[in-house]
């Protein structure tokens, strides 16, 4: 178990409620929620109050958010409601952090979704309005025992919503709450892991600057590329440096096999990939499923590559990839993106074992980024604000290196070549000069 996640205990201890009353500060959570939801912002709304006796958020009445009545839009309810309850379940749940809201800390990490609501309107709406819930102590502690025992729970409850002492809205809104926790090695993905690999390869799409790849985006890659870029100004300019760089490392046409490892909606098969030379293209089952789709909707024309239905975090990919046809002899390109700061140092260094073996041609390339390890230790403002925002964002980095062949031990491979994404767009930024590319060689 990572040390930042520590499970949920049937009855929170010390730590636990001292990093809770941290994140139930209401204007803490106002903020976050205002940048995660620029629909909230919009309307105006603010956390009252989040404990577990009672959760208040409130709306004033704006001419952008009001009707031709000059009442409330309806929407409004609906919207502040889902929150309410939302903020009122984590409230109620010491041991817990929320991933987008919270900073990543020593607590288990869970999401939300809206599963069914339904609004009464009893009074239109014409002034400042609070939207309250007040769950039971019995719905809390079954709501702790399901997240304990399943990691996930359910609850419905009513959201009563007041202007002044009036009531003017009730809503019926039901919610789940899960747990999510990162990947480890060994354990397949659940389905809200691989939803979130899928969200992440959009939003990669999304932020690359190619025809393609916008295409492949589509809107929803591209909302969530903004989202991504407000919260972390840097990424755009990272990845532009890596996908010039690994660009040009595909390009390169003395390459039997080309081997990529998460390949996502990477559009480099699609432009490189020629005559004589196969692409085997490694991801989860899900993901390359998802791919294809994308492909023919775009009319991108496929060739020369396999897909390799993988999970990287289990020991018998390369197997998989062996039986695909991929031939460890021939010349071959590997490309290792955006995948080696979300793993453990452990992961990390087995899965360069296993390129290698696969590797033996001495003409063979692995091709990887990576970030330095003095990255972690930086504290300026632009640093720790960069690996702040991706950890609430969900994609914390946790492990980095100077050098890969030392990382790995030294005996399998030696470098080729580094660079760092500064060096590779000309940006004297902080981050950009702790980011870097490597090819390596077999030693």
């Amino acid at each position: 178990m990572s040390p930042y996640h520590k499970p949920l205990l049937p009855v929170p201890d010390a730590e636990d409620m001292d990093l809770h009353r941290q994140n139930c500060d209401t204007e803490l959570v106002t903020r976050r929620l205002g940048e995660l939801v620029p629909l909230l912002k919009f309307v105006g709304f603010q956390v009252e109050q989040m404990t577990a006796e009672k959760t208040t958020l409130s709306v004033p009445l704006l001419e952008s958010a009001m009707n031709q009545n000059g009442t409330h839009q309806a929407a409004i309810f609906y919207l502040i409601a889902d929150y309410t309850l939302g903020i009122g379940m984590f409230a109620g749940l010491p041991g817990c952090y929320t991933i987008g809201v919270h900073d990543r800390c020593h607590a288990l990490p869970i999401q939300f979704w809206l599963k069914g609501a339904t609004v009464t309107h009893l009074r239109p709406g014409t002034g400042a309005i609070r939207a309250e819930v007040t769950l039971s102590p019995e719905t809390i502690a079954i709501m702790r025992a399901q997240m304990v025992a399943k990691g996930r729970c359910v609850v419905k409850d009513a959201v009563r919503f007041y202007q002044g002492d009036q009531l003017i809205a009730i809503t019926e809104h039901e919610m789940g709450m899960y747990a999510d926790l990162p990947r480890v090695a060994d354990i397949r993905a659940s389905a809200g892991q691989v939803d979130r690999l899928k969200t992440s390869a959009l939003m990669i799409a999304g932020l690359r600057t190619d025809d393609l790849s916008r295409t492949l985006a589509g809107e929803q890659g591209a909302a969530i590329a903004k989202r991504m870029a407000r919260a972390s100004p840097q990424l755009p300019t990272l990845i532009h440096a890596r996908t010039q760089h690994a660009s040009l490392q595909a390009g390169m046409a003395d390459f039997q096999q080309v081997l990529v490892l998460g390949v996502g909606l990477d559009p480099k098969p699609i432009e490189f990939a020629r005559e004589g030379q196969t692409w085997f293209l490694a991801d989860l089952p899900d993901m390359l499923r998802e791919r294809a789709a994308r492909l023919r909707d775009a009319a991108a024309e496929i060739a020369h590559s396999v897909h390799v239905p993988v999970d990287l975090r289990l020991s018998d990919w390369p197997t998989k990839i062996l039986a695909a046809g991929f031939n460890p002899t021939h010349p071959t390109l590997v490309i290792f993106e955006g995948v080696s700061m979300y793993l453990s140092a452990a992961e990390l260094r087995q899965t360069l074992s296993y390129v290698r073996q696969l590797c033996q041609n001495p003409a063979s390339r692995m091709w990887l980024d990576h970030v330095t390890d003095q990255l972690f230790e930086i504290q300026t403002t632009e640093v720790t604000s960069f690996l702040q925002s991706m950890a609430r964002l969900g994609e914390p980095f946790i492990t980095g290196f100077s050098d890969p062949v030392v990382f790995s031990g030294g005996a399998d491979w030696r470098m080729a070549e580094s660079k760092t994404a500064a060096d590779v767009i000309g940006l004297d930024e902080q981050v950009h000069h702790e980011y870097r590319f490597a090819m390596l060689a077999p030693s």
